[in-house]
């Protein structure tokens, strides 16, 4: 049983572009493929068209696959895309109004966390560091009996 779980944790799995019909030129290829890396899933939503296995990730590769074989660009597939689903369809979406929040938003918590750190940091008591002559006195004559032991 154990082997066979080390099989598997091994194993990778990748989508497979099952329309995978061929494109009349290279550049239309490369283009593809850009584009699918940099398309999110919409329903994994942490993994690009071509690392997504979900059937909407296979529609959107047939559909950006059509769209390149018709001849648009990139930045006409995306703009259809975005139109469709949302600048959550982009892996770096543009900043704008509706996309502040993710773009500022890690700074800010960053920014807070800091502040949060040197309020608890400042606010710890402060301990005293020197001794009376008299627990000085004390702490010499414990530190002297322990030597003679």
């Amino acid at each position: 049983m154990l082997k066979i779980l080390v099989i598997l944790s091994f194993l990778n799995v990748w989508a497979v572009d099952q329309a995978a019909t061929p494109f009349s030129n290279p550049q239309q290829e490369t283009t593809y493929k850009n584009l699918i890396e940099e398309l999110r899933c919409v329903v994994c939503q942490n993994q690009s068209l071509a690392d997504s296995n979900a059937s909407l990730a296979q529609d959107l590769r047939n559909e950006v696959r059509s769209m390149v074989q018709q001849g648009k660009n990139e930045q006409q597939v995306t703009n259809f895309l975005v139109e469709r689903y949302g600048d959550f369809v982009l892996y770096r979406p543009p900043l704008k109004s509706t996309t502040y929040l993710l773009w500022l938003g890690p700074i800010a918590l960053l920014f807070i966390a800091f502040l949060s750190g040197l309020y608890f940091i400042r606010r710890q008591p402060k301990t005293a560091s020197t001794l009376s002559a008299d627990e000085q006195a004390q702490l010499n004559n414990i530190l002297n009996n322990k030597e003679k032991l």
